[in-house]
């Protein structure tokens, strides 16, 4: 019998040791790359290149169709440019939307929670915050289309494109409305009620007002951007909020307080 013969083994090189140096070195570049400044997430690209054009057309579509009703050739058709620019610059068609997402939101939020260039009260600042909503949206129907339709479809994109924005998305203007709303409490401006509740109504007023603006429309043929409606909304939404939440010398007792006087 002919002895088979057996291949000679041939020791694997063992996998060549990167320094710490190297495996930081990398960390850091990654993490540096990924991070964005407060004020570039309020840049959208330059608007005269070509990344800049498909933001721009995407922004306007995506506010039109909505998220699945607009495609990728559609955008690149839109913005004049071949359909590759768009993944060579923002990758995917739901990277693309999400980052505008990121900006109007951000872009949103700095309205309603910036800067306030009337040195506002505590208590006026909680009272204006929903109707600061209501303006943005009122004064930027292309945003207010564009957020219809993502939280519509459950604002699961939205929730994504404003993670690790920390204190400049959500998260910064829940501590803006916290502080503002304890200080006047604090100070007798404001009756005590659960915050949380509180900004969630607040906010739940300001922005179902645009998100049902068409129904009411259609149902009391008033035009809501028509001026003179507009400035009624505001006035009326205001006087209710001011009755409801602020405590002025003509204000009812607050329940709590009612309920211990009658206690004691």
């Amino acid at each position: 019998m002919t002895a088979i013969k057996k291949k000679p083994t041939v020791a694997k090189e063992a996998p060549k040791k990167q320094s710490a140096f190297v495996l930081v070195s990398r960390t850091v570049s990654r993490t540096i790359s990924k991070r964005v400044s407060h004020e570039e997430m309020l840049l959208p690209p330059d608007l005269t290149t070509p990344k800049g054009q498909i933001f721009i057309a995407a922004t306007r579509l995506f506010s039109e169709f909505g998220y699945k009703g607009t495609n990728t050739r559609a955008i690149a058709n839109a913005a004049g440019v071949r359909q590759v620019m768009l993944n060579y610059y923002f990758g995917s068609k739901e990277q693309l939307y999400e980052e505008v997402l990121r900006f109007e939101g951000m872009s949103m939020l700095e309205v309603i929670f910036g800067t306030d260039p009337d040195h506002k009260s505590p208590e006026e600042m909680l009272i204006d915050s929903p109707i600061r909503l209501m303006t943005v949206l009122h004064d930027n129907p292309q945003w207010a289309s564009l957020l219809r339709r993502e939280i519509a479809d459950g604002a699961v994109h939205l929730r994504r494109a404003l993670l690790g924005v920390s204190e400049h998305g959500p998260l910064g203007a829940n501590l803006h409305f916290h502080n503002a709303y304890k200080e006047a409490v604090r100070t007798g401006k404001a009756i005590d009620l659960p915050i949380e509740a509180v900004r969630e109504c607040l906010l739940a007023i300001g922005y179902s007002a645009i998100y049902l603006a068409p129904l009411i429309a259609m149902i009391n043929e008033r035009d809501f951007h028509d001026e003179k409606v507009w400035e009624e909304w505001k006035l009326t939404l205001g006087t209710i909020l001011k009755r409801g939440l602020l405590i002025t010398s003509d204000s009812p007792m607050p329940i709590a307080v009612a309920v211990e006087k009658l206690t004691t």
